[in-house]
């Protein structure tokens, strides 16, 4: 199963509907409890831009398409960086790792994702955690990105 049809699974409640051409540059809309998604991404876009639109669903509101007004570009950031977090968690990073995963391309095809998208999501994790942190018993730098397992000595 896709990662995809696995946000499709997990996030049911939500109304989402992937069959519409949108118009314009639109590749994603959320309004009134409904998510569209383009017809024509590919799978990787599919992803990313559903877990934008479910951030944007869970964490801003009205309408925020007047990109000239700050407060909406804020809203449209924090939804893109939250819809990271959900795509490409620290404990995916980790899994990743012990699967044997080193480089960006395989890291972009484990998450179902562009090479992009996991760059811009690094860049995210270490504005907001710096350049390494702990995560359950693992060290995550993020430049270069490494995963150490954390053993204590004593």
């Amino acid at each position: 199963m896709s990662k995809y049809e696995k946000m499709l699974i997990t996030h049911e409640n939500i109304a989402i509907k992937d069959t519409f051409e949108l118009p314009g540059k639109f590749k994603g809309f959320y309004t009134d409890g409904v998510i569209l998604i383009d017809k024509y991404l590919s799978p990787k876009e599919k992803v990313e831009v559903l877990a934008e639109e479910i951030a944007h669903c869970k964490f801003t509101y009205g309408n925020i398409i007047d990109e000239s007004e700050m407060f909406n570009r804020k809203l449209e950031l924090k939804a893109k960086r939250m819809g990271a977090e959900m795509i490409i968690t620290l404990s995916g990073i980790i899994n990743a790792f012990e699967h044997g995963i080193y480089n960006l391309y395989e890291l972009a095809e484990y998450f179902e994702v562009s090479q992009h998208y996991v760059l811009n999501a690094i860049k995210h994790y270490k504005m907001k955690l710096g350049l390494s942190t702990c995560h359950d018993g693992y060290l995550i730098r993020f430049e270069p990105l490494q995963v150490f397992k954390y053993i204590d000595k004593e």
